[in-house]
């Protein structure tokens, strides 16, 4: 199992050229054609050179590097390796190529991959505002097995800020924060037909959701309509659903029009200093 540390996690890696685009928006502000929720280099014509422009639009800060390789009659990125920290919702130039002879053109190949800089504890480096969820399980301590921006399955809209703890089958599942169980699922024996095997969705009154995932079945105690406090019992963790092993999935989302949109979050506590709670008789 991994840990939140590091609190940088790789996610995306293209490789080869990357097409013509606009140019840098004058406000260090993605334009609005930039796609939501994306992490995107932009190589632009900048006089008789190129500029490297990194575009994310994302909800937290992101770590880029971007290698350059086989150069010709390139100047200005040194040995060809170039990291820098850019800000959520921002535009930001990493790199400006220019020719060492004026006559020739500039050639090269690219490899560009960005990390996450965003962790759900307190008081760490990428933390976010915006209320503070309990820990939804008894029992412990546990470790996050899979981060926000993990390559398995935390890469998509829906998922990106998800975190799986990996936990025994059968342990208790509470309600992080006060609200609304809006759906539930609790019949799923194995891997189909949902990937998200059995569940509980709970909406609060921001709108938002917390959804907690993979759960086993019979063992949801809970129904839609049923108002909710933190630490409210919801069922037992399982192995339901598309999952490698046991543990729970636990998302923050936001509707996006007729999908959910993953958003950032923030634990009370930490998760690796969890104290060993004795397990609930709820």
């Amino acid at each position: 199992m991994l840990s939140l540390r590091p609190l940088i996690y790789p996610l995306l890696m293209l490789i080869g050229l990357a097409p013509l685009a606009p140019a840098l928006a004058s406000n260090n502000q993605p334009k609005a054609t930039d796609k939501p929720g994306s992490v995107r280099l932009l190589i632009n014509r900048a006089g008789s050179g190129k500029a490297m422009d990194v575009s994310n639009t994302l909800q937290v800060p992101v770590e880029v590097t971007l290698r350059l390789t086989r150069m010709v009659n390139v100047a200005g990125v040194g040995k060809g390796v170039i990291r820098k920290t850019v800000p959520a919702n921002s535009r930001v130039r990493v790199a400006t190529l220019s020719k060492r002879q004026a006559g020739g053109p500039i050639m090269f190949k690219h490899s560009f991959s960005y990390a996450l800089i965003y962790s759900p504890e307190p008081d760490q480096p990428g933390t976010v505002d915006g209320p503070a969820y309990a820990l939804p399980w008894q029992g412990g301590p546990f470790r996050i097995s899979q981060g926000a921006g993990g390559d398995f399955s935390h890469n998509s809209p829906s998922g990106r800020y998800a975190v799986d703890i990996a936990m025994p089958v059968g342990t208790p599942i509470v309600a992080a924060r006060a609200g609304t169980v809006v759906k539930v699922r609790d019949g799923q024996g194995g891997r189909l037909p949902d990937p998200a095997g059995n569940y509980v969705r709970i909406e609060h009154e921001d709108g938002t959701h917390s959804a907690y995932l993979h759960l086993s079945r019979g063992s949801v105690r809970v129904q839609p309509g049923q108002q909710v406090n933190v630490g409210t019992l919801l069922g037992k963790s399982g192995n339901t659903g598309r999952s490698t092993g046991p543990h729970l999935h636990f998302v923050v989302q936001k509707p996006y029009g007729s999908s959910m949109l993953s958003i950032p979050f923030r634990f009370s506590q930490p998760v690796e200093s969890l104290p060993n709670f004795a397990l609930s008789s709820q």
